[in-house]
């Protein structure tokens, strides 16, 4: 699942089908939705979790818990790449089951 960060805080999905399949919604239901809505997280807590995916020098995955349309919650790893040239972090998302996930701050 690919997705683009931009220095203002928007995030966009670049495969909205992929995204869609993983958390059980239609793509036309992504749209508009900000990872902020999918996460249910607080303005403060979003604000972290964008520096934390725009933060040059941590450039290691970061795992987040979304929430799929039917409640329930899913964790998945973030790989950033960062493009200077458009000022903007590409994200590759991975699901992480949970036998293989390691517990870190964002999941659980």
């Amino acid at each position: 699942m690919l997705a683009r960060a931009r220095r203002s805080g928007k995030f966009e999905l670049l495969t909205a089908w992929a995204w869609a399949g993983a958390l059980g919604y239609r793509p036309d239901e992504l749209s508009g939705r900000s990872l902020r809505q999918l996460m249910q997280l607080e303005k403060r807590a979003a604000g972290e979790l964008v520096a934390a995916l725009l933060d040059e020098e941590d450039t290691g995955p970061l795992e987040v818990t979304l929430r799929c349309k039917d409640e329930r919650r899913k964790c998945f790893r973030l790989y950033r790449r960062f493009d200077p040239y458009a000022q903007a972090v590409y994200v590759l998302a991975d699901e992480v089951s949970e036998e293989r996930s390691e517990p870190l701050r964002a999941c659980g």
